[in-house]
């Protein structure tokens, strides 16, 4: 278990601080903190939040992947879990647990999270919160996993473009495979908007005696507003990768049409050229043209006028094209 711990300051940056344990303090004291638990065994993890007296079997029930509770409310905390960037993939998602107690944050991840990181290195110098609050933090946390969507968002995005230009210069080298990673990306990109509107949207309305975000509401507010607008920008990007779909089936038919339009040329040129092939084949004794001596030369020759023929009229008729 990798631990992290950070002091609010009144410049409402952050300061790094040592921490071994937790402390009941955490839900009565005047110092807003974060802490910061990456990658941590279940008994390590129940070990360093038994002090606080909190429901661990529920938190760990809400924390598992599988479960579909987003936010709760717990006697003496508030329970958030959203999805986040994953560190093996631009759109490979996991999630962040987040537990809201009245001056402190836990935040729980099991993989090492690169926005994470980052929002700690900023908010330490480069960046202030909106208050010196957890309330703060929080929603900064939220908005870094909301940004990092984004992200994904515009790598998919120029991903479509450059489908869509391949498309138009080239067809023949563009994969199905690329096509269906990138709708299973939009896909996921979607579903963590989704989960991320629905929390906000909690937020917002919530009311609860443990942990309150109302000096944060307008910030949550404007969130909000982006998470629409982002949205939308995504049903675009849907249509637009379904019309590249839609080009790519377009594409195979007309180079099949084209396949078949060859064979079909053959097979018109060498049906006579099996007619007579197949007529000096058989075995009758009255052929006179057979006796003749320059014969095979004359019907290869015939045979070869008739194909070169056959060719010229579909070349004429534009059937090449």
């Amino acid at each position: 278990m990798k631990l992290r711990s950070f002091e609010l300051t009144d410049k409402k940056h952050i300061v790094e601080v040592p921490c071994e344990a937790a402390s009941p303090a955490w839900f009565a004291d005047a110092v807003h903190r974060w802490i910061d638990i990456e990658a941590p065994e279940e008994e390590e993890l129940n070990a360093f939040l038994e002090p606080l007296e909190l429901d661990l079997e529920r938190l760990k029930s809400r924390m598992d992947p599988g479960s579909n509770m987003l936010v709760e409310i717990f006697d003496n905390l508030l329970f958030i879990r959203i999805p986040t960037q994953g560190p093996s993939a631009d759109v490979d998602y996991t999630s962040i647990s987040l537990l809201c107690l009245p001056t402190t944050l836990v935040t729980v991840h099991r993989e090492p999270l690169a926005g994470i990181f980052d929002l700690a290195s900023r908010l330490m110098g480069q960046v202030r919160l909106k208050s010196a609050t957890t309330s703060a933090l929080v929603y900064q946390v939220i908005a870094r996993s909301v940004g990092e969507n984004f992200f994904a968002f515009e790598a998919c995005r120029q991903k479509q473009e450059a489908l869509s230009k391949q498309m138009v210069e080239d067809s023949d080298s563009i994969e199905l495979e690329d096509i269906f990673t990138l709708r299973h990306q939009i896909t996921n990109i979607g579903d963590a908007n989704e989960d991320h509107a629905f929390c906000v949207d909690v937020l917002r309305k919530l009311e609860s005696t443990s942990f309150g975000v109302a000096d944060q509401l307008e910030h949550f507010k404007e969130l909000e507003r982006s998470l629409e607008r982002h949205q939308r920008s995504m049903d675009r990007l849907e249509e637009n990768v379904k019309d590249l779909h839609h080009q790519f089936l377009l594409a195979i038919q007309d180079r099949t049409g084209n396949r078949l339009k060859i064979l079909t040329i053959l097979s018109a040129v060498f049906m006579p050229l099996t007619l007579i092939a197949g007529i000096y084949g058989m075995n009758f004794e009255n052929m006179p043209e057979l006796g003749a001596r320059y014969a095979y030369y004359m019907v290869l020759g015939f045979m070869a006028l008739v194909g070169i023929g056959m060719l010229a009229f579909f070349y004429k008729k534009g059937w090449f094209d």
